[in-house]
């Protein structure tokens, strides 16, 4: 589970419709902008506290499309925290394929934000489209059916160093599923190939993050370096290890376009299973089809305000899955080229909202987005 869903479920739950019945009757001023009477969310976020219902449309290509929403409970308002509030709440969804989720989580802000918790318990059923580790003959471009019927069970905090940018710390993921392979073999009687799998990791995390804001940045870095480790021991069904490391940086042209771009690289030893090795992440690549051991993206995006609060955007990236380095150029690899359009809806923090299309090599998405589509 990403820390980005959370984010985004607090970011997109500012433009809820289903507010309090006492801030119903607050003035629609609230929701302008003094600057130019344009629509903006600043103010309510501002001094949002209490319970918010938080509605969104799921639409991956993996799973397809759906909805989805969450119940969150801010425990203080920014403006009387003078930062980000500490949030708990409950969420759940559906796809048309049948992938459902149910969960709680509670992100934690402590100590004037020298300490981020967030947790997660979240139960699961999966249907996604299995197209196996590096290029397998036998299934060509197509895939199979697989099942993961999981709980999820997500620990992680981190310290900031001193009064740097750097922070340290930790992530424990649990993750017991009943796994089935829904293959298409011509025997009336056959329903598939079921087993079950648990995987237990700790991660070590060093992060640094200069970015000017953390929804729609124009200016910054965001760095993280993490070692991921298995064992029988932990519960886990077998020893392995992961290394990986995420670049973004924000940079900016003028006072109107902004250069940004992404480098993410995940390396894998030890018998990993199939469900936990790296994947290709990359607008219009569903997930898990571009899978191997190793993986490396490099994506470029250039977001230009053309006018007012509206701006466009246009993005590319490639991205590879390989085994090992002497196999390199015989890896899965796949590109993608997209545009969109975002509208400025939160002034105060520089966030903007929009949507984005995106070709890749075989497939084409969009994705509604609350700020960047990179938010870590």
């Amino acid at each position: 589970m990403k820390h980005k869903f959370f984010i985004f479920l607090l970011c997109i739950g500012s433009c809820s419709l289903k507010i309090s019945a006492q801030e119903s009757q607050k003035p629609l001023a609230m929701f302008r902008d003094s600057t130019d009477n344009a629509f903006d969310i600043s103010d309510f976020l501002l001094n949002k506290k209490g319970f918010l219902i938080v509605p969104t449309v799921i639409t991956e290509p993996a799973v397809g499309y759906g909805a989805a929403g969450a119940a969150i409970y801010f425990h203080s308002s920014y403006s009387a925290k003078k930062g980000p509030p500490s949030m708990s709440g409950v969420l759940g969804g559906g796809t048309q394929n049948g992938t459902w989720l149910a969960g709680a989580f509670h992100i934690g802000y402590w100590n004037h934000d020298r300490i981020r918790y967030m947790g997660a318990v979240v139960r699961t059923s999966a249907n996604l489209g299995y197209y196996g580790s590096g290029y397998i003959e036998s299934l060509k471009d197509q895939s199979v059916n697989l099942n993961l019927d999981a709980w999820v069970v997500l620990q992680q905090i981190k310290f900031r160093l001193a009064e740097t940018k750097f922070f340290v710390g930790g992530r424990y993921l649990l993750l017991d599923t009943d796994n089935t392979f829904e293959v298409p073999v011509d025997i009336p009687e056959f329903e598939g190939i079921e087993f079950s799998s648990t995987l237990s990791e700790a991660s070590a995390i060093l992060n640094y993050d200069s970015r000017n804001n953390i929804f729609t940045p124009n200016k910054g870095f965001f760095i993280e370096l993490a070692g991921t480790y298995s064992d029988t021991w932990m519960g886990s069904d077998d020893l392995y290890g992961r290394l990986s490391a995420k670049l973004i940086g924000y940079f900016p042209a003028n006072n109107n376009l902004t250069v940004g771009v992404r480098h993410e690289s995940s390396y894998s030893f030890g018998n990993i299973p199939f469900y936990a090795r790296p994947i290709v992440i990359l607008r219009g690549a569903p997930l898990m089809k571009y899978q191997n051991n190793n993986t490396t993206v490099m994506e470029a995006e250039v977001n230009w305000n053309i006018y007012k609060r509206w701006n466009l955007l246009g993005f590319t990236g490639i991205g590879n899955a390989f085994s090992d380095f002497d196999s390199f150029d015989k890896g899965k690899s796949i590109s993608s080229v997209g545009t969109g359009f975002r509208y400025l809806i939160a002034r105060k923090f520089g966030a903007q909202m929009g949507m984005d299309f995106a070709k890749s090599t075989d497939d084409f998405a969009f994705y509604i987005v609350f700020g960047t589509s990179w938010l870590r």
